[in-house]
């Protein structure tokens, strides 16, 4: 059989077999990239549940965008604090909206939280997002720009390259591998202490690249997937928190440090997503600041 084979390939012209050859590697990428665009198209979360609970809160608008998921709980002005938000790798962008609506919420300044939409879910294949994002809200002059895990990693390099257009720079369960530290920028480091993909050494290595007032907060109880609503993580770590809990300490961490970037306040205190909805009982996560 093999000898016919041969004897087959040796008829055919020379230029045939080469487009043979060269059609069946052009198939095989082909089925690669489209299998691995599908892969990262698919996504992790969001949890439909929580989702549905921002967008069913009447003190909370969720707007979407051609760049991305708003949420705010006013009107946009020029005395809004804009955070721009790079999702983590693979997950989908709304996986962070109610943790967005948390960080509104516990802000005593006027703050609303725009999640990147990331081709395939990836903050890597859209770094300056976040120019878009600005573009598109002209009215506010205060801007963070963040993320979570790849987001936020891409969120800092972003950062380097802009720090003019930013205010401050928020890492979610990241940490920055470009030097920030003489930006200018407010930064602010919220890790999980119970994160079991980040790679520890390497984050307090890169602690260097950080501003030197740099504010380190750590949640006990809470873990990678703990930062947004798409469900458990492969690698993590479990949380002795509730998701639900999670989000709302992650989003008091950083909602209160926003509130510190500015002297625009609400007239009235700042609420908790959980205090508005009926029923809801939360527990907060201790807080420990480096």
């Amino acid at each position: 059989m093999r000898d016919a084979l041969d004897a087959m390939v040796r008829r055919l012209p020379r230029r045939r077999t080469l487009a043979l050859v060269g059609g069946a590697v052009v198939l095989l990428v082909a089925i690669v990239v489209a299998g691995g665009a599908a892969y990262f198209a698919a996504g992790l979360g969001p949890d439909a549940d929580a989702v549905a609970a921002v967008e069913a809160d009447p003190n909370v608008s969720v707007d979407r965008t051609a760049v991305g998921t708003a949420v705010r709980d006013g009107p946009v002005t020029s005395s809004t604090v804009g955070l721009v938000y790079y999702p983590g790798g693979r997950v989908a962008h709304e996986s962070y909206v109610p943790t967005a609506a948390e960080i509104v919420a516990a802000s005593d300044r006027d703050a609303f939280v725009v999640v990147v939409d990331a081709p395939l879910n990836l903050a890597v294949l859209a770094p300056d997002r976040a120019d878009r994002v600005r573009e598109r809200y002209p009215e506010v002059d205060a801007w963070a720009v963040g993320g979570h895990s790849l987001g936020g990693a891409m969120a800092c390099r972003h950062a380097a390259g802009n720090a003019e257009a930013y205010d401050a720079l928020v890492l979610h369960a990241a940490y920055c591998d470009r030097d920030v530290s003489e930006s200018g920028l407010d930064a602010l480091s919220v890790l999980g202490g119970a994160d079991g993909v980040i790679d520890a050494e390497r984050e307090r290595a890169s602690r260097s690249n950080l501003p030197a007032d740099a504010r380190v907060v750590e949640l006990d109880g809470v873990n990678h997937a703990g930062f947004g609503a798409y469900g458990p993580q492969p690698g993590d770590d479990p949380a002795s928190l509730s998701p639900d809990a999670s989000r709302e300490a992650v989003g008091n961490a950083t909602g209160t440090w926003l509130s510190e970037r500015g002297a625009v306040t609400r007239d009235g205190p700042s609420r908790s997503v959980s205090d508005r909805a009926p029923g809801a009982v939360r527990s907060g996560a201790p807080v420990v600041a480096g």
